[in-house]
């Protein structure tokens, strides 16, 4: 198993239950990370057995721009969700915080892992 990750993806987004929160984007800081087997793309060499960091950067960049959330813990689901579903992703690990969410503090957020079987329960 290889891990690939991507640190602090910054993307704007609607996030909040408060209003001002809702009245404009704010910046959202993402940490991913995602477990697969990268011993197939270690042997060939080739993109099309690894994992794309830029496909799935871009994705979830326009995933979560796009998007409109309440709860930072509704975010981070809906983006492993889609990690995993739509990768050869066995396990993600990620993080998404606010900067801006509270004065005289760099950052409020969560940390979650989900796998496969997590997402094959639901």
């Amino acid at each position: 198993m290889a891990t690939i990750f991507i640190e602090e993806l910054a993307v704007e987004a609607i996030i909040g239950v408060y209003q001002y929160e809702r009245d404009a984007k704010q910046p959202v800081l993402i940490n991913i990370e995602m477990q697969y087997d990268s011993s197939h793309a270690g042997a060939s060499d080739n993109l099309n057995h690894a994992l794309d960091y830029h496909k799935i950067t871009k994705d979830i960049h326009s995933f979560v721009s796009e998007s409109s959330f309440n709860l930072i813990e509704t975010l981070a689901e809906a983006i492993a969700q889609r990690i995993l579903t739509n990768q050869s992703v066995t396990k993600v690990r990620l993080s998404v915080a606010k900067p801006q969410a509270l004065n005289n503090v760099k950052n409020v957020g969560i940390r979650i892992t989900r796998s496969l079987a997590n997402i094959n329960a639901c």
